[in-house]
């Protein structure tokens, strides 16, 4: 089949390397002219390790990135609490979570990408599309290309573009009432898996992320007239989020400057109850199930979707009728639960319920998201 994948982001590249080792002639489209990605670091959920793995990276994340088996927990004065450790589902001698730079993982799956040969346009974007199963794809670009493609894979990220075009009725991405931070520090040699601190009003965490660097992570709850900063504020209001943990973290807080690298990002959230598809396109990844990263599951949902769908293909091939009513059964009620689940502890954070609370829900939400999704 014709195929083109619209996004170059994690999802993008995951369905185009996917659907280009099956045998398809895939295209990928990604409309910044400086294709890379930006942040810090991204949480290797158990979800979303075993998803990479699957799709043939686990040597790279496993050099580049760092893995691990779970979390240490304290309070807020550094007092130990427990540890909780993943179950082993990748392999017996590899572990189940971990993190990386965002920045080191883009490069592993473009490298993929281009390896495959696969052609990759960027700077440009849909600008009309005519989609029906009986007769595919009529896309015409924002540069004037026209071109007709079997299935077009919609992959553009939380603000789709795409969605926009074939599903008006859905609303705008809803903003959740948090923003999340994360700033990248140098990584001690005692930090060797996660480490979260706790306090009733907000959590702290650290994620070892490469084999020298690790990011901090904490949720803010923020109003939505105040939400959005100024880069040279960062700074001095991370210092001030994290005056409560002062006793434990106060190396870490004297450190932060302006040369601290800092990703501030309100929190979106966007899912499309309904099917995921028009005529002969489907949209996967945060275009129809953006979620918070509560659950560290987004983007490994992203790359489920584009390897269960590229199964389907193999198994009903051009009968994209039965493809989209096999895909929407299996991805549509999972990604509902990380998205509400991820949800509902955003809003548990946000009017102040017990941290015991908390972390039972966020407890049976890793529990559920082990599960097989093939």
């Amino acid at each position: 089949m014709k195929i083109l994948v619209l996004g170059g982001g994690i999802g993008g590249m995951a369905a185009a390397i996917k659907l280009k080792q099956a045998g398809h002639n895939v295209e990928l489209v990604e409309k910044s002219e400086d294709w890379k990605a930006l942040g810090t670091g991204l949480t290797l959920s158990v979800l979303t390790l075993r998803a990479l793995c699957d799709l043939g990276v686990q040597d790279e994340i496993a050099a580049q990135g760092f893995v691990h088996d779970g979390v240490d927990i304290y309070d807020q004065n550094g007092c130990f609490i427990r540890t909780v450790l993943s179950k082993r589902v990748i392999a017996d001698d590899f572990p189940s979570e971990g993190a990386i730079l965002r920045p080191v993982l883009h490069d592993i799956l473009s490298k993929k990408v281009l390896a495959l040969d696969i052609p990759v346009f960027l700077g440009d974007s849909i600008a009309s599309i005519n989609s029906s199963l009986e007769h595919g794809n009529f896309v015409q670009f924002d540069s004037g290309r026209e071109q007709h493609f079997d299935l077009v894979i919609g992959a553009d990220g939380v603000f789709s573009k795409l969605r926009q075009l074939l599903m008006p009725e859905q609303p705008a991405p809803e903003y959740t009432g948090q923003a999340c931070w994360r700033l990248q520090f140098d990584r001690p040699d005692d930090i060797v898996r996660g480490r979260m601190f706790q306090s009733e009003n907000m959590k702290v965490g650290f994620n070892p992320c490469s084999p020298t660097q690790m990011y901090m992570y904490m949720m803010e709850c923020v109003p939505k007239d105040k939400v959005w900063r100024e880069q040279a504020e960062l700074p001095k209001i991370a210092q001030q989020l994290l005056s409560e943990f002062e006793a434990v973290l106060k190396p870490y807080i004297d450190s932060i400057d302006e040369n601290t690298p800092i990703i501030y990002r309100p929190l979106e959230r966007v899912m499309v109850n309904g099917d995921w598809h028009r005529g002969s396109t489907l949209l996967i990844g945060d275009a129809v199930h953006a979620t918070t990263p509560h659950l560290g599951s987004g983007a490994g949902l992203a790359v489920e979707d584009a390897i269960v769908l590229a199964k389907l293909l193999d198994e009903y091939g051009a009968d994209l009728e039965t493809v989209f009513e096999q895909f929407m059964q299996k991805r549509l009620a999972r990604a509902q639960f990380v998205v509400e689940t991820s949800g509902e502890i955003g809003r548990m954070e946000i009017q102040g319920e017990s941290m015991m609370a908390r972390s039972m829900l966020l407890a049976k939400g890793f529990e559920s998201v082990t599960v097989a999704y093939l």
